[in-house]
């Protein structure tokens, strides 16, 4: 089912089998020459068989290569055996039915009884054919009674012997099924095999079950044209079939009524019916789709309404009836009860590049001025279809200036094709669904759902529900692997395009994210009352941002302001604030009907003394010069998040009193915090508490109630001498990073952590590279300072711990099956035991001893796996590393002097 060859299953549309002696120079003439009139690429026998071939092999190829087989019964042909034998082919061909071939008989100037019982010429024609072809007799006389019970053309009964007329009918009749036959998919179809491979067809052929599919995807992702593909690839296996293409334009346009007479037309065959109602249309539906197995697509449905006329349910049809449908909705068409629901993927780098290539260039190939500029265009579409295809076809034979200009354009402003497929999709949202939609395009995206959720809900909003219905309609997507929202960069180019179309100055519309173009929009003055959302994100414009504080006292309805560093991986990127922004003027007023406040490097030491947000979700005042928040405990009962890191100024946490769900909070940098308030040990509800390099704070607060805490990060806080026990936990730790203060010893709640997977201990008086040991899972100190069992007994019921850092160790033992990654560097040990050789998860090893390695165990690991190795020398036994992946050996000195073989096909040099 190779997708390029979707057009060309028939080589031919018609294959004739005549008795030319009869009525080649006559009749078969003015017949194939309307044929070629009509476009119905027929086979000629007198023209397409080879000079000097056996001639029954390329006949028998082109009857299985020919759509229409058509046979013309004249007066003598059967006493052609040629003829008869052309018949048992067609016939046998027709039983097969693999692919479907339509068999049409003509009756010339004999009558169907004379063929069906051999009588008249017949007779005298198998008088002979007794004598000389024995053998073959008795299954052309059953060809030619099979063949006279088929439906057929009499020339005399049809058009009472006028050839015109009946040549005329017979081509019409031709023509109008082949327009039920392969559709025009499109030129440079790339990506669909993938689609198609992944369907797996052929489960519905023959099937003795009704079978409903989804397609779904954005626009212009390439729905109907998989589609289309899958009707190309699968209608000569059914009865009946139809491609009701644009269902809910035709609706609008045409109206329902329009779409079920195609649907009735096509599989019923009849132009006579005349509907008058939706009720009636699908009730004529019902029953004329019942009697046979048939092939149905419904293209681009976006209403319930739709499907209940069309195709109401699986009872409506014949067993072995395929039924396609393609929309933006998958709860559309799960509400529906599809079997299955494909979703469309963006192309892979490979072949978006691929089909931009073909717009761009045709089957020339890109120079070396265009080839990077294809890259920048291919990665900014994020392999969407149409807009490869439309920018390609835009810069098709354009400079290189021009597409420079293009794509400066591009990342500024949508192209208003590609917005004309998108936007009915916005269009389509209710109010709060848009609103929904805009807040996530312009300010959210890459943030969890249910975060987000938590921000943008409220009393009318329901926030939870109308972001499954975004999903839904594809108009954003979420990880797998965070659950954060994502979105197609088009799409969030309509996005910003749509709120671009509240007002030509940008202070007044509802939401703002800052550029270079509107480096002073945060000027006096220039933003009104109608700004709901503020986003800017801090780096390196060609201006400077212009930030008055006296601005914010207009934005009234502020409901999310963002103003933050970027982010990479899991580091932020700070750099000098002063570098992007110019902060002027006093902040005296904050809007209180903020539900998020970002504001990374906030210049001010206070924050407003009439800023109450009751709704706010989450605080983000990171690198800021804060001192101080409220004076009086406020009541924030959906605050969740709350982020100070690397605030120099701060010396003690707000009172936590009134913030009682409280899940997340980063006090990580903040170098000069001596003490938390004591209400921090009561929140119950918090999940994580950071406060990482907090290197004056000493003590917890007596009582510590925290029941849901599950990741604790105090690495770095020096004068840390001990940890709280935790009284009342209901949950617990999953992370747990001690290392680099002045604890001690291990609370006895440690060891009893069976859900722990990275934990950190390592005394400051050891050495550690300043920014690694957030990260390195597990460490602990040297067999001097605590007891070796620490890690042998203990240790071995930490059944889900995941990564382990023993360096700075001379010895290691101990058995944890679920073990992902072994470090064991800058450390005196100079052969790790043969137990870990049975670590089956193993997927890393670190190994870099003072000494020199000869571990003899590692070649027993079964498991796929990398292997970072630091030594003098490089083992004799590395040779026997089979399921060795990466070898990392950067930091060695010693030379290879000879090909060293992984295995017998690869090596090192």
């Amino acid at each position: 089912m190779a997708t390029r060859s979707i057009p060309h299953r028939w080589k031919y549309d018609v294959f004739v089998s005549f008795r030319g002696e009869d009525i080649r120079k006559s009749f078969m003439d003015h017949l194939f020459n309307d044929f070629k009139q009509k476009g119905i690429h027929a086979f000629r026998d007198d023209r397409e068989l080879p000079k000097g071939e056996e001639i029954f092999p390329h006949l028998y190829k082109a009857i299985e290569e020919s759509r229409f087989l058509i046979v013309i019964f004249s007066k003598n042909y059967a006493s052609s055996s040629w003829c008869l034998r052309e018949l048992v082919k067609i016939l046998r061909c027709k039983q097969m039915g693999k692919p479907k071939h339509e068999v049409q008989i003509i009756f010339y100037d004999v009558k169907p009884n004379d063929v069906r019982k051999q009588t008249g010429s017949y007779a005298g024609a198998f008088a002979k054919h007794d004598v000389s072809n024995r053998t073959e007799v008795d299954k052309w006389k059953e060809a030619l009674s099979m063949a006279a019970n088929l439906s057929g053309w009499d020339l005399q009964d049809m058009t009472n012997g006028f050839e015109s007329k009946f040549i005329d009918s017979i081509s019409r009749e031709i023509l109008k099924r082949l327009c039920d036959g392969p559709l025009h998919v499109g030129e440079n179809l790339v990506g669909i095999d993938f689609h198609v491979n992944k369907l797996k067809l052929s489960r519905f052929v023959r099937s003795d079950k009704v079978s409903m599919i989804g397609i779904c995807g954005i626009s212009g992702i390439g729905k109907t044209t998989l589609a289309k593909a899958i009707y190309n690839l699968m209608y000569v296996y059914f009865e009946g079939s139809c491609f009701c293409e644009d269902v809910q334009a035709v609706t609008k346009r045409q109206g329902l009524i329009h779409v079920q007479m195609q649907l009735i037309d096509k599989i019923m065959k009849t132009k006579d019916v005349k509907i008058s109602s939706i009720s009636e249309g699908t009730v004529l539906i019902k029953q004329g789709i019942a009697c046979k197995p048939i092939l149905l697509v419904l293209d681009d449905v976006d209403d319930h309404e739709q499907l209940e006329a069309l195709a109401g349910s699986t009872d409506w049809f014949y067993p072995g009836s395929f039924i396609i449908f393609t929309g933006k909705d998958k709860q559309l068409l799960r509400s529906h009860e599809v079997d299955i629901i494909h979703e469309m993927e963006t192309l892979d780098d490979f072949h978006a590049h691929e089909l931009f290539i073909m717009n761009a260039f045709g089957k020339k190939h890109p120079t070396k001025d265009y080839k990077e500029l294809a890259s920048q265009v291919v990665k900014y579409l994020q392999g969407h279809p149409l807009a490869l295809k439309v920018f390609g076809r835009l810069l098709y034979e354009k400079s290189v200036h021009v597409w420079k200009s293009e794509l400066d354009r591009l990342q500024t402003y949508p192209n208003s094709e590609i917005q004309q497929k998108l936007r009915p999709s916005f269009d389509g949202l209710d109010f709060d669904q848009k609103r929904i939609f805009l807040d996530i395009a312009c300010s959210f995206i890459g943030e969890n759902k249910d975060f987000v959720a938590n921000v943008l809900d409220d009393s009318n909003c329901f926030a939870h529900a109308n972001i499954e219905v975004l999903v839904d309609k594809s108009l954003i997507t979420l990880s797998q692997h965070d659950m954060s929202l994502q979105m197609h960069e088009l799409v969030q180019s309509m996005a910003r395009e749509i709120v671009r179309e509240e007002s030509n100055t940008p202070g007044h519309r509802s939401r703002i994210w800052i550029s270079s173009a509107f480096y002073d929009v945060l000027s006096e003055n220039k933003v009104m009352e109608e700004v709901e959302v503020l986003v800017l994100l801090l780096k390196k414009f060609n201006h400077k941002i212009q930030i008055d504080g006296n601005a914010f006292t207009h934005m009234k309805n502020l409901r999310i302001l963002k103003i933050y560093l970027p982010k990479v991986g899991r580091f932020w990127q700070p750099f000098s604030l002063e570098q992007a922004v110019n902060f002027s003027g006093t902040l005296q007023y904050l809007s209180n009907k903020l539900r998020l406040l970002y504001w990374h490097g906030y210049p001010f030491e206070f924050l407003p003394s009439y800023f109450y947000p009751e709704n706010i979700v989450a605080i983000d005042l990171s690198y800021s010069r804060i001192k101080n928040f409220w004076t009086t405990p406020k009541r924030f009962t959906r605050l969740k998040v709350m982020k100070l890191r690397y605030c120099l100024n701060l010396i003690s946490t707000p009172d936590f009193t009134e913030i009682r769900n409280l899940e997340e909070l980063n006090l990580e940098g903040c170098v000069n915090l001596v003490e938390v308030h004591p209400s921090i040990g009561m929140l119950k509800r918090l999940v994580v508490l950071n406060m990482r390099n907090c290197k004056r704070f000493e003590s917890f607060p007596l009582k510590v109630e925290m029941d849901s805490l599950q990741v604790l990060s105090l690495s770095g806080c020096l004068k840390l001498d001990k940890l709280p026990e935790f009284w009342g936990r209901t949950k617990p730790f999953v992370e747990l990073h001690i290392d680099r203060t002045a604890i001690k010893e291990l609370p006895s709640f440690v060891f009893s952590q069976k859900n722990l997977e990275p934990l950190s201990f390592v005394r400051p008086d050891w050495f550690m590279p300043k920014w690694w040991m957030s990260y390195c899972p597990f460490s602990l100190p040297s067999k001097q300072q605590y007891p070796q069992r620490l890690v042998s007994s203990s240790l071995a019921g930490l059944h889900k711990l995941q990564a382990a850092d023993f360096s700075y160790r001379n010895k290691v033992s101990g058995r944890i099956k679920s073990l992902t990654e072994l470090h064991v560097d800058r450390t005196a040990i100079t052969e790790v035991p043969s137990v870990v050789s049975s670590l089956i998860n193993l997927e890393s090893l670190s190994f870099g001893g003072q000494g020199k390695i000869q571990p003899r165990w590692w070649t027993k690991i079964t498991a796929p796996f990398r292997f970072r190795f630091r030594s003098q020398k490089l083992p004799k036994s590395i040779e026997g590393l089979s399921y060795l992946e990466d070898l990392y050996l950067e930091g060695n000195t010693f030379r290879l002097s000879h090909r060293v073989w992984i295995s017998e096909t690869r090596c090192l040099e």
